[in-house]
């Protein structure tokens, strides 16, 4: 994850010793290693949080406040159901919407991008040049090219074959190898990776797109246990118009 994404997320993020660190903070966290100005911001806030958990920690409500609120809350008048009444009409509205956002979100969790493909795109883009070399050949030669340096299941998918390639190299994130080529008639790169360490749960041939920022989009498949990554510099449209083909 790109220090940038990895600050928006840790503003949001209020640190809790005793709960579970989501798997979207986790990833933010590994960025900090890649800006020694978000981790003294992060170990800045971190100091905070626990400070007012060290204050509020023994902190106890009165008795008499107690007492009040329980008061007030007997005192209220028992309303009567009406199904007319505004304010049954707007909870039962506001339920209504709930239950659709619910299922919005349960239903849609497996169509979105996974995360997983998210941090492999990023650790892409944030590679050193030095780590790929010019190559000038069709892209569906290049499964030879990759076998000779020790990676083997290369493929292209069908839309870019006969495409050119200026550079490649076989990058490792997480102690797993990524072959990358760039296609400068795309202003796109490809990777071509594993799935089996990564949890990406897509049906094979299945494409998911996504805007990571504002100068990049990218776009994961993945098919007989191989991943399919292009990076685009543009919006998601103009991946999925590379995906259909009609770039070139």
């Amino acid at each position: 994850m790109r220090p940038a994404s990895a600050r928006r997320i840790l503003t949001c993020h209020v640190d809790d010793p005793n709960g579970d660190v989501p798997t979207l903070m986790q990833s933010a966290l590994k960025a900090l290693r890649k800006s020694p100005e978000l981790q003294a911001e992060y170990e800045k806030q971190s100091r905070i949080d626990a400070s007012l958990r060290t204050a509020f920690k023994d902190a106890e409500v009165p008795d008499d406040a107690l007492s009040g609120f329980a008061a007030q809350v007997v005192a209220i008048p028992t309303r009567h159901f009406n199904p007319r009444d505004p304010a049954i009409i707007s909870v039962i509205i506001g339920f209504v919407l709930l239950i659709f956002v619910l299922t919005w979100d349960f239903l849609g969790r497996p169509a979105s991008f996974p995360p997983d493909g998210l941090e492999v795109a990023e650790a892409i883009l944030d590679a050193e040049n030095s780590a790929f070399q010019p190559v000038s050949v069709p892209a569906e030669e290049l499964e030879d090219w990759f076998v000779l340096k020790g990676f083997d299941g290369f493929k292209t998918p069908p839309f870019l074959l006969g495409g050119k390639v200026d550079s490649a190299g076989i990058l490792e994130f997480e102690k797993q190898p990524l072959a990358v080529v760039g296609l400068p008639a795309l202003n796109a790169q490809l990777a071509v990776f594993s799935a089996a360490p990564w949890n990406i749960v897509i049906p094979d041939g299945e494409w998911r797109t996504a805007q990571i920022d504002p100068e990049y989009a990218i776009a994961l498949s993945r098919e007989k246990g191989m991943c399919f990554l292009v990076i685009f510099q543009g919006t998601e449209a103009g991946v999925r118009t590379i995906l259909k083909g009609d770039a070139r």
